[in-house]
């Protein structure tokens, strides 16, 4: 044992948990075995060592003030041991002077400690930053619904502006509500509101998520609000409390409103060309059709294709409005099936469906199938080259109006796959989607940033909405619709950002 001065006073210290040493000038003459292991130093070879040694040279001088001289009653200092190997290991020691002029100390490792509350300093910090800058009320309660620490903007939201409690006192500071309650800040009604709300978080463990509340200013001005409040626990995990936090979304809320009043009036005039225009086009075409009976005239027929046409786009609108309306409830859709189901609705002569998909996705299936539809009637219109499919050959929605119809079709002639001039269209799998690709002519590079552009049509008698309603499907379930070239050198619309569902999900069909 490192000492040259046994005593059974040291002797009980060699088997003591805490780390002891004495100092004679500086000079370690006793150390017990959890001294050496604190200093990393085996016991026999800390004798004669200077103490100073085993401190960090940044910390030296303080420490040997620290020891300098008798010392009465305890001295307490905090210094980094000296490590060769870069370890940091903070020691706090406590000194004191024994009857002989040694200086007697006891070293604790607090590294731990200091970490920890070096760390809860560096949050406070953080903290205190959030809730004197955030825009937004933050607020932290005890399971009393007492205010224990509250955000600057809570406060005052503006610079003159303070919390007018139903006493008349005023609040200016968070200070000034720490420890009250909503019933000390706020109309009797709200506050009861909000406590109750605080006892269903509290006991509960309920979550307030994002509930939007409606009130008036004191100058008639509606005013919405957004709250959100969350249970808050301790280190065991049981509830002491809770967090929350309300915000302004005013203006969200009166352009989520106006968004409403105009979606209205869409769908009102909507219904007015579905509707109401029909008994015109119904009175034309009967119309038209005795003339015809009884006089032919060469306009009579471009009359009728017009009456058609007007019809058609009536559907078309019509339809483009409403499969446009955000999908806030998607349902679990089997792709393969919405796929197989859309092929039988479209007009597709004698051309091939392969179907490559094994996945089930989140869609409201009847615009998933509209979405399918479009793009499939797309691919077979623009691809066949059948005598059957000659007069509709550019009546897609690949082009642009104009000199490039007659392009177009050419290029559909010349191109198209198979030998007997039919398409072959295939929907397979995407890593976040699926595609859908034809062996076709494809889509010219000068027409992709507006082929899903609404009224875009290469054919005389083409309305122009087919693929701008896939686009429409596609953004009202948050997904991106973009075209490509296939592999085969056709046209490839892929449809990404699209929810998967695990198998063994429930779900249409």
């Amino acid at each position: 044992m490192v000492s040259n001065r046994p005593s059974p006073a040291l002797e009980a210290a060699d088997s003591a948990p805490t780390a002891l040493c004495v100092l004679s000038e500086g000079i370690i003459s006793y150390a017990n075995p959890s001294t050496a292991a604190l200093l990393g130093r085996d016991a026999d070879a800390l004798a004669g060592d200077r103490f100073l040694d085993h401190v960090a040279p940044a910390d030296r001088e303080r420490v040997d003030d620290a020891l300098e001289g008798p010392i009465e009653g305890e001295r307490t200092v905090r210094f980094e041991l000296a490590d060769p190997e870069n370890r940091r290991t903070i020691v706090e020691g406590e000194w004191t002077g024994d009857d002989e002029g040694d200086v007697v100390g006891t070293l604790r490792d607090v590294t731990g400690r200091i970490e920890r509350e070096r760390r809860l300093e560096r949050e406070s910090e953080m903290l205190d930053s959030l809730l004197e800058h955030i825009p937004m009320s933050v607020y932290f309660k005890d399971r009393q619904s007492r205010h224990e620490r509250v955000s600057q903007h809570m406060i005052c939201p503006d610079l003159d502006s303070c919390i007018v409690g139903p006493d008349g006192k005023h609040h200016h500071h968070p200070e000034d509500i720490h420890g009250k309650t909503d019933f000390d800040l706020y109309d009797p009604a709200f506050a009861a509101e909000a406590v109750e709300d605080d006892r269903q978080v509290v006991e509960e463990e309920e979550t307030v998520y994002d509930r939007v509340d409606e009130s008036t200013t004191p100058l008639g001005e509606t005013f919405f609000s957004s709250t959100t409040k969350v249970p808050r626990y301790d280190d065991e995990g049981d509830v002491v409390g809770l967090v929350g936090v309300t915000m302004d979304v005013t203006d969200r809320m009166s352009y989520e409103r106006e968004l409403e009043r105009q979606n209205e009036r869409l769908e009102e005039f909507t219904e007015v060309l579905s509707h109401d225009l029909r008994n015109p086009l119904t009175v034309a075409r009967t119309s038209l059709g005795a003339v015809d009976d009884d006089v032919d005239h060469p306009r009579i027929e471009p009359a009728t294709d017009a009456l058609d046409r007007i019809s058609a786009l009536i559907d078309e609108v019509r339809t483009f409005v409403i499969e446009g309306r955000t999908v806030e409830d998607p349902d679990v859709a089997d792709l393969a099936t919405a796929a197989e189901d859309a092929w039988q609705s479209v007009d597709t002569g004698a051309a091939d469906l392969k179907v490559e998909v094994s996945h089930r996705i989140r869609a409201d299936y009847d615009r998933l199938q509209r979405l399918l539809e479009n793009v499939f009637r797309n691919a077979v219109e623009h691809g066949s080259t059948s005598p059957d499919s000659q007069p509709r050959q550019d009546a897609v929605e690949h082009g642009s109006t104009g000199s490039r119809s007659s392009e177009t079709h050419e290029n559909a002639v010349e191109h198209a796959a198979g030998p007997d001039g039919e398409v072959t269209v295939t929907v397979g799998d995407l890593e976040t989607g699926f595609y859908v690709a034809d062996d076709g002519p494809g889509v010219p590079d000068d027409l992709r940033d507006e082929v899903f552009e609404r009224g875009v049509t290469t054919s005389d008698d083409g309305t122009g909405f087919g693929l701008a309603i896939v686009r429409n499907i596609a953004e009202a379930h948050d997904w991106t619709v973009s075209v490509t070239d296939a592999d085969d050198g056709g046209a490839r619309f892929e449809i990404a950002d699209v929810v998967r569902v695990e198998d063994g999900s429930t779900g249409h069909r």
